[in-house]
């Protein structure tokens, strides 16, 4: 007895053929584009880089201008900037007819180490080095003070220190309140297993230990409005219901 064919598996026949010939056209569509010279590269636009030149990121990419749109690889445009350590993130976007927009997320550095050595590294928020060959302008961070060896330092890897990681903790409690405090600060280093901090403008020292951060911070920024310091004072507020203002001993 002949078997009868079922309506959904008809149905199901109909929606395969559907399925194929959406795709050969699709095929055929995007064939047919990376065939036309109207769609060949004329432009490349560079967004989102802050402290990269537009014009250098911009240089890396000229060998696709003139090839086609669509048959250009994204991946082959990726690799053009996976050796720049500046370069957190970066997407590319086809814009019909014939450009390519590249946006940049950039590495930012967020404080400078100082090796044993007395070399100046900027690190980002992830504890990333970054090139120094040049000192971005616009990055007047703090130093912080470590015994790390500069030949342990390595561009676009991660540093791993237990002083470092202690000043990470310090500015990840403070800056969600008082983001401000660390553009008057220029240097952080350890004594006496405390964490010294030095003010930028006329150099005194402060010390808040490390707990109860938020107050500490807002009684020693009652104080500074209301007083001066000195130079060659340390202002110790690490203790609750005590300012102690000693001469540096340093």
């Amino acid at each position: 007895m002949k078997r009868k064919r079922t309506g959904s598996s008809r149905y199901f026949v109909y929606f395969i053929l559907s399925i194929s010939l959406i795709a050969a056209v699709f095929i055929g569509i995007r064939t047919l584009f990376t065939k036309l010279s109207w769609f060949n590269i004329e432009s490349i636009r560079i967004t989102g880089n802050e402290n990269l030149e537009t014009e250098f990121l911009a240089n890396l990419s000229l060998d696709f201008i003139g090839l086609n749109l669509y048959a250009t690889s994204k991946r082959d445009i990726l690799q053009k900037y996976e050796n720049i350590v500046r370069i957190k993130d970066i997407s590319i976007t086809r814009i019909f007819p014939n450009k390519i927009k590249i946006n940049i997320l950039e590495r930012k550095g967020l404080f400078y180490i100082r090796t044993r050595e007395g070399e100046l590294f900027p690190i980002d928020e992830d504890c990333i080095v970054l090139d120094n060959d040049v000192f971005y302008t616009e990055e007047n961070l703090p130093v912080i003070a470590t015994d790390i060896s500069t030949s342990d330092v390595d561009f676009g890897k991660k540093i791993e220190d237990e002083f470092l990681n202690r000043i990470l903790v310090f500015y990840y409690t403070v800056s969600p309140e008082y983001p401000d405090l660390f553009n008057n600060i220029s240097e952080f280093y350890k004594k006496d297993n405390e964490i010294i901090l030095v003010e930028a403008n006329i150099g005194y020292k402060i010390v808040f230990g490390e707990d109860d951060l938020i107050e500490k911070i807002k009684k020693y920024r009652f104080l500074e409005q209301n007083r001066s310091f000195e130079k060659g004072k340390i202002v110790d507020l690490r203790y609750k219901d005590q300012l102690v203002i000693r001469a540096d001993d340093n």
